[in-house]
Protein backbone atom coordinates (compact mmCIF):
# COMPACT_ATOMS: atom_id res chain seq x y z
CA UNK A 1 0.00 0.00 0.00
CA UNK A 2 2.81 2.47 0.92
CA UNK A 3 4.58 1.15 -2.40
CA UNK A 4 1.17 2.41 -4.20
CA UNK A 5 1.37 5.83 -2.41
CA UNK A 6 4.74 6.80 -3.59
CA UNK A 7 4.11 5.40 -6.81
CA UNK A 8 0.88 8.18 -7.24
CA UNK A 9 3.36 11.15 -5.83
CA UNK A 10 5.86 10.30 -8.06
CA UNK A 11 3.41 10.17 -10.75
CA UNK A 12 1.79 13.36 -9.96
CA UNK A 13 5.87 15.29 -9.58
CA UNK A 14 6.66 13.84 -13.31
CA UNK A 15 3.10 15.57 -14.09
CA UNK A 16 3.88 18.72 -12.44
CA UNK A 17 7.33 18.75 -13.55
CA UNK A 18 6.20 17.96 -17.78
CA UNK A 19 3.56 20.86 -17.21
CA UNK A 20 6.69 23.29 -15.63
CA UNK A 21 8.92 22.37 -19.13
CA UNK A 22 5.79 22.71 -21.01
CA UNK A 23 4.92 26.05 -20.07
CA UNK A 24 8.95 27.30 -20.44
CA UNK A 25 8.94 26.02 -23.66
CA UNK A 26 5.60 27.91 -24.93
CA UNK A 27 7.05 31.05 -23.54
CA UNK A 28 10.50 30.29 -25.62
CA UNK A 29 7.93 29.41 -28.55
CA UNK A 30 6.39 33.02 -28.27
CA UNK A 31 9.05 34.72 -27.39
CA UNK A 32 10.90 33.53 -30.42
CA UNK A 33 7.84 34.53 -32.68
CA UNK A 34 7.59 37.85 -31.51
CA UNK A 35 11.10 38.19 -32.07
CA UNK A 36 11.96 39.05 -28.13
CA UNK A 37 14.19 37.45 -25.28
CA UNK A 38 12.00 34.59 -23.90
CA UNK A 39 12.29 33.89 -19.76
CA UNK A 40 16.23 33.66 -20.30
CA UNK A 41 16.34 36.06 -17.14
CA UNK A 42 15.67 33.67 -14.02
CA UNK A 43 18.05 31.09 -13.56
CA UNK A 44 20.04 28.79 -16.42
CA UNK A 45 18.04 29.05 -19.31
CA UNK A 46 14.61 30.30 -17.98
CA UNK A 47 14.12 27.07 -15.96
CA UNK A 48 13.76 28.25 -12.37
CA UNK A 49 11.08 30.70 -14.30
CA UNK A 50 7.83 28.51 -13.97
CA UNK A 51 8.75 28.02 -10.00
CA UNK A 52 9.46 31.60 -9.33
CA UNK A 53 5.66 32.18 -11.37
CA UNK A 54 4.22 29.26 -8.84
CA UNK A 55 5.74 30.90 -5.69
CA UNK A 56 4.52 34.66 -6.55
CA UNK A 57 0.86 32.80 -7.60
CA UNK A 58 1.10 31.21 -3.82
CA UNK A 59 1.86 33.92 -1.87
CA UNK A 60 -0.36 36.58 -3.42
CA UNK A 61 -2.88 37.76 -1.08
CA UNK A 62 -6.25 35.77 -1.04
CA UNK A 63 -8.96 38.12 -1.70
CA UNK A 64 -12.09 36.72 -0.58
CA UNK A 65 -15.15 39.32 -1.96
CA UNK A 66 -17.43 40.01 1.12
CA UNK A 67 -20.95 39.01 -0.44
CA UNK A 68 -19.52 35.08 -1.51
CA UNK A 69 -20.45 31.44 -0.40
CA UNK A 70 -16.84 31.32 0.72
CA UNK A 71 -17.52 27.48 1.26
CA UNK A 72 -17.96 26.97 -2.84
CA UNK A 73 -15.52 29.82 -3.59
CA UNK A 74 -12.51 28.56 -2.17
CA UNK A 75 -13.62 24.50 -2.60
CA UNK A 76 -14.14 24.98 -6.73
CA UNK A 77 -10.52 25.57 -7.91
CA UNK A 78 -9.43 22.51 -5.19
CA UNK A 79 -11.47 20.29 -6.93
CA UNK A 80 -10.91 21.60 -10.39
CA UNK A 81 -7.11 20.66 -9.73
CA UNK A 82 -7.53 17.64 -8.01
CA UNK A 83 -10.23 15.89 -10.50
CA UNK A 84 -7.73 17.15 -13.32
CA UNK A 85 -5.13 15.20 -11.05
CA UNK A 86 -7.32 11.68 -11.14
CA UNK A 87 -7.98 12.37 -14.94
CA UNK A 88 -4.40 11.74 -15.63
CA UNK A 89 -3.96 8.33 -13.92
CA UNK A 90 -6.53 6.60 -16.45
CA UNK A 91 -4.16 8.06 -19.49
CA UNK A 92 -2.30 4.76 -20.88
CA UNK A 93 0.86 4.74 -19.44
CA UNK A 94 4.41 2.47 -19.71
CA UNK A 95 3.61 1.41 -16.38
CA UNK A 96 0.05 1.24 -15.90
CA UNK A 97 -1.10 2.73 -12.61
CA UNK A 98 -5.11 2.40 -12.47
CA UNK A 99 -5.95 -1.03 -14.64
CA UNK A 100 -9.10 -0.47 -16.04
CA UNK A 101 -10.61 -1.84 -19.09
CA UNK A 102 -13.08 1.31 -18.69
CA UNK A 103 -10.29 3.78 -18.87
CA UNK A 104 -11.78 6.05 -21.54
CA UNK A 105 -15.46 5.93 -19.92
CA UNK A 106 -13.64 7.59 -16.70
CA UNK A 107 -11.81 9.70 -18.20
CA UNK A 108 -15.24 10.92 -19.60
CA UNK A 109 -17.18 10.52 -16.18
CA UNK A 110 -14.42 12.64 -14.77
CA UNK A 111 -14.46 15.27 -17.14
CA UNK A 112 -18.14 15.62 -16.67
CA UNK A 113 -18.15 16.50 -12.99
CA UNK A 114 -15.24 19.61 -13.96
CA UNK A 115 -18.04 21.12 -14.93
CA UNK A 116 -19.47 21.38 -11.34
CA UNK A 117 -16.33 22.87 -9.94
CA UNK A 118 -17.36 25.82 -12.85
CA UNK A 119 -20.63 26.16 -11.32
CA UNK A 120 -19.39 25.97 -8.03
CA UNK A 121 -17.05 29.09 -8.82
CA UNK A 122 -19.98 31.37 -10.53
CA UNK A 123 -22.66 30.52 -7.99
CA UNK A 124 -20.11 31.11 -4.95
CA UNK A 125 -19.08 34.35 -5.94
CA UNK A 126 -22.99 35.47 -5.66
CA UNK A 127 -22.98 37.37 -8.70
CA UNK A 128 -26.33 37.57 -10.90
CA UNK A 129 -24.27 36.67 -14.36
CA UNK A 130 -22.13 34.41 -13.48
CA UNK A 131 -24.60 31.45 -14.32
CA UNK A 132 -25.84 32.72 -17.27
Amino acid sequence: MMLLILIYLFFILILLLMVAFLVLLERKVLGLVQIRKGPNIVGIYGIVQTVVDGVKLILKNLMVLVNVRKFFFLLAPILSFILSLINWFFIPTPFILVNSEYGILITLVISSLLVYSTLWAGWGSNNIYSLI
